[in-house]
């Protein structure tokens, strides 16, 4: 097998994010999302601004600390939705055009090589957070060997290596033809491709997520809500639950909106390694999944948020950070603490916050 083979295994088909490939059969016109050539389009700007600016003030706010452990994870997702991002304008214009792509063939391939590499680096970095916060949990005040901040970076890079790897297909194989920018590839080795990397992009990290915290859920339950515990009044510390929440939020807000679309596109491919749908129903999957992308998408800036409302220290820092990225936002970030005890603010939302903390 040669290499160029072997980076083959683990391509992915990122044609199935918008609703301009037309892959039924020729006598079955595709028929576009109603509406969808103006209202896909503002979504996607939409996503690319609360994306844009969330996206980089946590990148600014974890960037500009001396960051430990946990923020590793945080600070690389949060560049990979960035990056992610970057490619809906793109996307949106071409949705607006009708499908037909006027950026010129390299940012189509490097368009599809962003998306792929995000994708799969965003779906990794949140199991390998799942496993991190199931050691933390199962292991309480004991300091596993592989929660160390050398074994974050690492498990990080590994992460964008292989990621990194998925991106290559779509510099290869991706093309204009008549003007949209598709995957030229669709034989059926191509097909099994696609399932081989769907699986390793949301099948096994949903698995290991689910198996982290199913665990979790039955030791929490058994520490703080057993008959044993509850008889006994016995109160037990619960600081390590708001990092625990934060990462509970994330990943569930990762799993629901990708599930709808990378549930449609099993089911696609599926489909096409058999006999075929339908032209009906070929065309109502492909409008469907034209609509569970831009559900998809909208995780990409849906992290900052859970961020701000969850964790007070990551306020405070926000606060303390945006006036000296935007001086104009000085005046009304400073307001809140004039008058107040400001000092044991400080020190209240340092300690309770989720960034503060290496567990």
């Amino acid at each position: 097998m040669s290499v160029a083979t072997a980076m083959e295994a683990v391509t992915y088909n990122y044609d199935e994010y918008s609703d301009y490939d037309n892959d039924t059969e020729p006598d079955c016109q595709d028929e576009n999302l109603p509406h969808g050539h103006w209202i896909l389009p503002t979504l996607y700007l939409i996503f690319f601004f609360f994306g844009l600016t969330g996206n980089a003030i946590v990148i600014a706010i974890v960037s500009r600390r001396s960051s430990r452990r946990a923020d590793i994870f945080i600070l690389h997702l949060a560049i990979s939705d960035l990056l992610f991002v970057l490619t809906l304008p793109f996307w949106a214009s071409s949705l607006a055009l009708g499908g037909q792509w006027s950026f010129g063939v390299h940012m189509c391939r490097a368009s599809g090589f962003i998306i792929a590499v995000t994708r799969c680096a965003s779906s990794l970095l949140m199991a390998i957070m799942s496993v991190d916060r199931y050691l933390a949990v199962i292991g309480g005040h004991r300091i596993h060997p592989f929660r160390t901040r050398t074994c974050s970076l690492g498990a990080c890079c590994a992460i964008w290596l292989l990621s990194l790897v998925t991106g290559i297909p779509p510099l290869v194989f991706r093309n204009l033809v008549e003007n949209v920018c598709v995957e030229s590839s669709e034989s059926r080795l191509s097909v099994g491709i696609k399932l081989a990397t769907l699986f390793l992009t949301f099948v096994l990290p949903l698995t290991v997520v689910a198996f982290c915290y199913s665990c979790m859920a039955k030791h929490l339950w058994n520490y703080f809500g057993g008959p044993q515990n509850v008889a006994g009044g016995k109160a037990k510390p619960r600081r390590r639950h708001s990092w625990l929440r934060i990462v509970s939020c994330v990943v569930a807000a990762y799993s629901l909106s990708w599930l709808p679309y990378n549930t449609l596109s099993t089911v696609r491919l599926v489909a096409e390694l058999g006999e075929g749908f339908p032209c009906h129903t070929t065309v109502a999957i492909n409008q469907a999944l034209s609509a569970t992308a831009a559900i998809a998408f909208a995780n990409s800036c849906t992290n900052p948020l859970i961020y701000s409302i969850l964790d007070a220290g990551f306020r405070h820092r926000t606060k303390q950070t945006l006036p000296s990225i935007f001086p104009i936002c000085q005046a009304v970030f400073h307001l809140p603490f004039r008058g107040g005890s400001q000092q044991s603010t400080v020190a209240s939302t340092e300690s309770s916050s989720s960034y503060t903390r290496s567990y």
